[in-house]
This record gives structure tokens, C-alpha cells and sequence, in this order.
């Protein structure tokens, strides 16, 4: 039978803008090997990779479509139900997630784009001779980083894998063992590193990974598997030489018409609304003023705003009043991630107190307790997320899903707490403290030149805040071993404003969890999926006592 490969072709589009990956036709083996540009086309289509596992994507997680910070101290789902709130029942139901129902499996889907990773390489090695070999080094390099990135997503989940390395590999074969899984990784992402070109023309093929991506996804790898020296020499390379710059103010980052022009930004998945590419993300966040119905599906917590430090750099005071004073005199990123009763949005503030009784009504972006309504659309917590959302964007129709807001995978200050991590575990901890001084000291009013001499624990705090929402808390408890800790047995708070009938505003700490949340052993490493074991006789048992 011939063999036909789907490709997907590249939608060029004006200046300033990006390449659009979309499915057009279907072309025989010899078509799509014809010549470079059907190739690309080709490569095109491991790019929906993006569109899965990406914090934007249908899979986050791995198998759902919950973003992971939900699942931590620092967000909530407002939801309570199947779907909207899958988060909260993962963390407040033992057995909700289990072998037959796993929603952080990685694994079924890692082997269906290995194998059309594995097609495309045997391939490349049978038309080679039609291509220079620079040409051909690169085609090879690009998918090889979609392996790496798939089998990276894959362990973090599950933990040592198979490796299939060959179409004509077995259907049964044993696990490999840690050190071969992240050699394989490894391998992987330095070959890509090392043909990928440092960058791409900006009007036809932004968008596409490059040699600095490569290098930044290898420290991020070697971070996950403690291999220090590893992690460091990939961070630091990026940071001398691959021409990244922080921006100088945090809200820059995330600011839709900075966003395809930051210098920070290294992995960026691109979109643009008027050429069919956009996301969810607005109506997931958006306080639920801007559209009724809509908005307030996953919310700040109260231990996220009180984690956030002061603008001079001291760490704020839970024993503070509560009240709208606690907002005053923060650090800039708190006003760029949150959104609080009185904060300016949209030419408007955000009202989300209640009112004592029906005289005085609702805010517009009112509070509702957790589990009063099973979609509540609204805040749950007392806060929103201004962080990722487009504050540009005033007539957008959430309920139709169309937001374009780029989604930035990985960015030079993540970099940064990369080396400060692996320099702490180097004990080279001097060096690791001017790193993390330089996240955090963007952020503040005046720089501070010092931290508490507990590194690690300032890095733990320092990722919590500047990676917030982008996907990293439960993965970050997870791997240090601090997820129980944090997590296990404890409820998160928020904070209910209530308009009295003489117009003031009254504040309460409230707990926005019903139930305690957990935070099993079993959770440090997801199960294979039963399928697996019903066709490999080399895999007899489930790991983590799953």
C-alpha cells in the first residue's frame, strides 16, 4: 500500500506577523520529498505538539485540559464539576485520579508522535542524498527537539519510559532505566542545539523552535533530572550568548503588542485571531465583568496576594489589616498577575465585593462561595488573574473562545532560576543568589543586594511568583518533594468583600476549599496506562503503588 503523509502548509501573513500551521492537503511519499519546501511542510505538522502541551493547549497536564498551577496553593477552579472543575476533584478525591482514569498520562499520545517522529527520520535518511547536508541536519534537528520534547513530557509524568528507537522495535519491551531515558533526552535536545539554526526570518517562520530553544528545554530537562553541571552549562550558554535581554518592566512580558517583539521570549507559540489561530485563555480568566457568564474559571488564592513581597523588597505581613490596604505597596509583579477589588481594568475597576442585602446589589465581577453553584463563572477567591490576559482586547467574544494572546513557553528569567537552581545544588551559592537577585530585583522599587541565607527556599518563593500561572507550581512541589507538604490536608483561602449598607467595605479571609485537598505518595510518579500492561508481558507491574 502507498504510504501518504498528512502535511500542513504555512500561512505567510503580513509584517510583523507569524506563520500559521494548518492542515491542506494530503501528498504521496515522493511529493513530500521532492524538495525543502514540501519537507518544511512536513516538519509543519509536529508543530500541533505546541497546540497540546503548551499551558494554552487541550492537554497541559498531559491527558486534560486543567492548567497545573489549579492544582496548588496558588489557583483555583471556580467549578466544582467534571470538565471546568476536574482540578478540584483531582486534589480533593482519592481515586479520582486512577490507572483507568489517569488525567496526567502522557504516555498513548507520546507513542503515536514518536512513531511518526520515527517515520519521518527513516524517511530523511532514504532521500538524504537530495539535500545538502546543512539542509538535511536541520530537518533532522527540528523533529528530533519535538522527541525530546514528547519523551520529556512523557517521564515527567510516568517516570522512565520505553525508548523506541525503530519502527521495527517490538511491541513488548521492558522500561528503560533512568540514566537511558535522559541520556536519550539529552542526545536529542543537543543535536538540535547544534544544527537548529540561532533564528528564523521573523515575517515567514517565526514561531519555529531554534537552537536557543533547544539549549534552554535542555536546562530545563536536566533541572528535572538532577543533573546539575548539565543544567547549568546548557542555562548559562543561552544567557551569554543567545542575545536575550529581561525586559525592564514585568507586565512587558505578557502585554499582547510586546509580545511578538520581547526579548525575553525564547519558545513562543505564536497566534493571530483574524488568521483562524487563537485560544481560550480570556474566557478561562477574564473577570466576569467583561462578559457575563463567562470569565472567573480559575482565580488567584489568597496565599498567592500574600506571597507577592512588598515594593522594597520585605516579605509582606500576614498579620497585616485585612483590608485594601494589603494592596498598597507591592511589588510590581503583584499588580501585573493580580486583579483585585479596585484595580483598574478595561477603563474600569473591579468590583467584586457582594452586598450586605439586595438594596445595595452586586459588584460587577462579584464573589460567589466555592460549591454555591456547580459553574459559577465568577470569582471564587475575591480575585482575578490579570496575568496572561489581554487587556487590549475590548470587544472580544469570550464565549466563542477567541483570544490571541502568544503563549510563551520558556523565557529568559526562567533561565535564570534554572542556573540559580542548579548552582545551589553545585553549592557554587553565591553565583545562585546574584540569579535569583536578578528576577527579583526587576520587580522591585530599590534593589536589594542580598538574600535569607535558606537559597533554596528564596528559590522555591522566587519561581512560585515569577513563573506564576505558567504552568510550573505542581511540577516544582512535585520534583522537590514538597507537594505533600504544601498541599496535603490543607484548604486555601480567598478573600469576600461585603458592601455594608453605609458603603463600606467589610473584608474576610475565607476558605475557598470544601473539602481538604491531597496529596497521595502515589501522585510523585503517574501510572502506565492499563493498555500497556495488557499488551507487554515486559511490564507486569504498575509503579508508585498505583
Amino acid at each position: 500500500m502507498e504510504k501518504y503523509i498528512i502535511i500542513l502548509s504555512i500561512l505567510f501573513v503580513s509584517c510583523s506577523d507569524t506563520i500559521d500551521f494548518v492542515p491542506t492537503d494530503s501528498y504521496n511519499e515522493l511529493a513530500v520529498w521532492e524538495n525543502e519546501q514540501s519537507v518544511n511542510l512536513y516538519i509543519n505538522s509536529f508543530y500541533r505538539i505546541f497546540n497540546e502541551y503548551f499551558i494554552f493547549g487541550n492537554k497541559p497536564i498531559g491527558g486534560d485540559a486543567t492548567m497545573a498551577d489549579g492544582l496548588t496553593d496558588i489557583a483555583k477552579y471556580s467549578s466544582n464539576s467534571p470538565g471546568e472543575g476536574t482540578a478540584n476533584l483531582i486534589m480533593t478525591q482519592d481515586g479520582y485520579t486512577s490507572v483507568a482514569a489517569n488525567h496526567f498520562s502522557v504516555w498513548a499520545n507520546t507513542y503515536a508522535w514518536n512513531r511518526r517522529i520515527l517515520e519521518f527520520l527513516e524517511d530523511l535518511k532514504k532521500y538524504s542524498a537530495k539535500f545538502p547536508e546543512p539542509v538535511r541536519l536541520r530537518m533532522e534537528a527540528e523533529v528530533r527537539f519535538f522527541r525530546a520534547y514528547i519523551y520529556f513530557l512523557n517521564y515527567r509524568s510516568h517516570g522512565p519510559f520505553i525508548i523506541k528507537n525503530s519502527l521495527s522495535d517490538p511491541v513488548e519491551m521492558s522500561v528503560n532505566s533512568e540514566k537511558e531515558c535522559w541520556d536519550f533526552i539529552e542526545a536529542d535536545f543537543d543535536f538540535a542545539s547544534t544544527h537548529l539554526p540561532a533564528a528564523w526570518a521573523i515575517n515567514t517562520d517565526d514561531g519555529r523552535v531554534t537552537k536557543w530553544a533547544a539549549l534552554a528545554m535542555k536546562a530545563r530537562a536536566m533541572l528535572y533530572a538532577e543533573r546539575w553541571q548539565k543544567a547549568a552549562d546548557a542555562a548559562k550558554k543561552v544567557i551569554d550568548e543567545g542575545g536575550f535581554e529581561l525586559e525592564a518592566n514585568y507586565s512587558d512580558i505578557f502585554l499582547n503588542d510586546k509580545r511578538r517583539k520581547s526579548k525575553e521570549h525564547i519558545l513562543v507559540k505564536k497566534y493571530k485571531y483574524t488568521n483562524g489561530l487563537f485560544h481560550g485563555m480570556d474566557e478561562m480568566i477574564a473577570p466576569s465583568g467583561d462578559i457575563q457568564g463567562k470569565g472567573g474559571r480559575l482565580c488567584p488564592t489568597q496565599e498567592l496576594v500574600d506571597a507577592f513581597f512588598m515594593g522594597n523588597g520585605a516579605e509582606f505581613s500576614s498579620s497585616s489589616l485585612f483590608d485594601s490596604t494589603m494592596y498598597q505597596n507591592r511589588e510590581s509583579r503583584f499588580y501585573a498577575t493580580i486583579l483585585y477589588n479596585g484595580a483598574n481594568w478595561k477603563g474600569r475597576k473591579i468590583q467584586t465585593w457582594v452586598g450586605e442585602n439586595a438594596t445595595e446589589g452586586n459588584g460587577l465581577d462579584r464573589f460567589l462561595p466555592y460549591n454555591s453553584s456547580p459553574y459559577p463563572n465568577t470569582t471564587v477567591t475575591g480575585y482575578y488573574f490579570r496575568k496572561l490576559g489581554d487587556e487590549t482586547n475590548l470587544n472580544f467574544d469570550l464565549a466563542y473562545r477567541k483570544s490571541d494572546q502568544d503563549c510563551v513557553e520558556i523565557r529568559l528569567a526562567e533561565v535564570y532560576l534554572i542556573l540559580a537552581e542548579a548552582y545551589i545544588n553545585l553549592n557554587r551559592k553565591m553565583e545562585a543568589e546574584q540569579w535569583v537577585l536578578k528576577v527579583r530585583n526587576r520587580s522591585l522599587q530599590q534593589d536589594i543586594v542580598t538574600l535569607k541565607s535558606d537559597l533554596k527556599a528564596e528559590l522555591v518563593k522566587e519561581r512560585m511568583l515569577e513563573l506564576a500561572l505558567e504552568g510550573h507550581r505542581f511540577w516544582d512541589l512535585r520534583r522537590w518533594k514538597l507537594a505533600a507538604n504544601v498541599l496535603h490536608g490543607k484548604k486555601f483561602h480567598g478573600a469576600k468583600i461585603t458592601k455594608l449598607s453605609n458603603g463600606k467595605l467589610k473584608y474576610d479571609r475565607v476558605e475557598v476549599d470544601i473539602n481538604t485537598r491531597i496529596y497521595p505518595e502515589r501522585f510523585d510518579r503517574f501510572p502506565y496506562p492499563i493498555s500497556e500492561l495488557n499488551n507487554n508481558s515486559k511490564i507486569t507491574t504498575q509503579p508508585n503503588g498505583w
